[in-house]
């Protein structure tokens, strides 16, 4: 069908598949979304407010970047982080790379653990064997992370205390 009043090299095929455009749409909202690089340093930290989880995909060497920034809580950690696994197209062939330098809420056992069962969950039992770097400056995180690996051995993830070292590792394993 075409629209009435046009040549018809010009005109626009109209069918009854209206999800089909909204598709298309939504995936080139999430393209721009996450196309944006990351730049955040210490001398150039992004602003804490709003809490938030930005995300950041490196195509050209499979990274997904995420970014926590101010105070999160876990709910709203868990839940920001589910959104984004959802709108990224094949998620299972990106390692991953989670900076914790500008968050300043608790990034605890029980945060770690509900992720990687959600993870789990995602990839319904099938997970990737994907690399997860972490960068935190914390040592309590740092070992957190070595306690975590020692109890899911299924999982490949590494604490780092500089986003050069984390991109290193994840490096080696292309």
């Amino acid at each position: 069908m075409t629209i009435s009043g046009k040549k018809p090299e010009n005109s626009t095929s109209l069918t009854n598949d209206t999800t089909a455009s909204v598709r298309s749409l939504k995936a080139k909202e999430i393209e721009l979304k996450y196309a944006t690089p990351l730049f955040y340093s210490s001398d150039d930290p992004p602003t804490p407010k709003p809490p938030r989880v930005e995300c950041y995909l490196d195509r050209e060497n499979h990274i997904r970047h995420m970014v926590y920034i101010g105070a999160l809580h876990h709910d709203q950690l868990v839940r920001e982080v589910l959104e984004i696994w959802q709108n990224i197209n094949h998620l299972d062939k990106y390692n991953n790379l989670i900076d914790l330098r500008f968050h300043k809420g608790d990034v605890g056992w029980h945060t770690v653990k509900e992720i990687g069962r959600q993870w789990d969950l995602f990839f319904e039992g099938k997970a990737p064997p994907v690399r997860t770097a972490f960068i935190s400056r914390h040592i309590a995180f740092n070992l957190l992370i070595k306690a975590m690996q020692a109890l899911a051995p299924e999982h490949t993830f590494q604490a780092f205390k500089t986003k050069q070292k984390a991109m290193d590792w994840l490096a080696e394993a292309t």
